[in-house]
């Protein structure tokens, strides 16, 4: 039920700048990432790089939890850095593997569900590395357990799923030094397998859209389970991986 953002339709994207606000799987995984990006952000904190922002709303809420820092996005996509930039987001064109930033201008570097979208997913994790100062953050969230592999990640344009040891090994040979690496989304996990199941028998899933609200709120619920024990603890298993490294 990983409900990931793709690159394969423009429309697609366009749409789902509102499905994004409210989306049971955009809230909680936001509510993680600004969490663990206040718990890990590098002393003297003043310019953030979201690569792969999308539309924008991780910016937002990134600006307003973090006043007086430079915000900033990169994105590939024109109809979403249009959709961003008129949400008054500092957004910028670029890709992963070519980021339009001068070496270690940035302090923190945050790539949620984007490092699976790569040919080459190495170049994007050395181009964090490039653009970061030393001691500088990268956070990256990534789909998890190959074995999952099915028509969502298709849709999706996914090049792969990970597990704990690619992940760490292809952080950790860009340069950086691992400081958390957990999975997440573990609650709603049966729930995920079930659906992935049906999905392979069809053949085919359909595109993320906004479920019913009382739907929606008890996922949101659900999800929102883990926050208080990712706060305390790693988890052992779940849809995705969270990693937090410094250059």
């Amino acid at each position: 039920m990983n409900a990931d953002r793709g690159t394969v339709d423009e429309a697609l994207l366009l749409s789902f700048a509102q499905v994004e606000k409210a989306h049971w799987w955009f809230v909680v995984r936001r509510r993680l990432v600004l969490e663990q990006a206040r718990c890990w952000a590098p002393p003297h904190l003043e310019k953030i790089l979201e690569v792969g922002c999308g539309t924008g709303a991780t910016l937002r809420d990134l600006s307003a939890s973090f006043p007086g820092v430079t915000v900033k996005g990169v994105e590939p996509s024109p109809a979403a850095l249009e959709v961003a930039a008129a949400a008054d987001s500092e957004v910028m064109a670029g890709s992963f593997e070519r980021l339009p930033i001068a070496p270690g201008a940035v302090d923190m570097v945050l790539a949620l569900d984007v490092l699976e979208h790569l040919d080459d997913d190495r170049a994007g994790l050395l181009e964090a590395a490039r653009v970061l100062r030393p001691g500088g953050r990268l956070i990256l969230t990534v789909p998890a357990l190959p074995p999952l592999w099915g028509p969502h990640d298709e849709l999706n344009g996914h090049r792969r799923r990970y597990t704990r040891a690619t992940v760490r090994d292809r952080t950790a040979a860009a340069g950086f030094r691992i400081e958390r690496l957990t999975f997440f989304n573990t609650v709603l996990l049966p729930l995920a397998l079930g659906e992935r199941a049906v999905a392979r028998l069809r053949g085919r899933v359909s595109p993320v859209t906004q479920p019913a609200p009382p739907v929606n709120q008890a996922l949101l619920r659900l999800f929102a389970l883990e926050l208080p024990l990712l706060r305390r603890s790693d988890l052992p298993i779940g849809l995705s991986l969270l990693v937090v490294a410094t250059r």
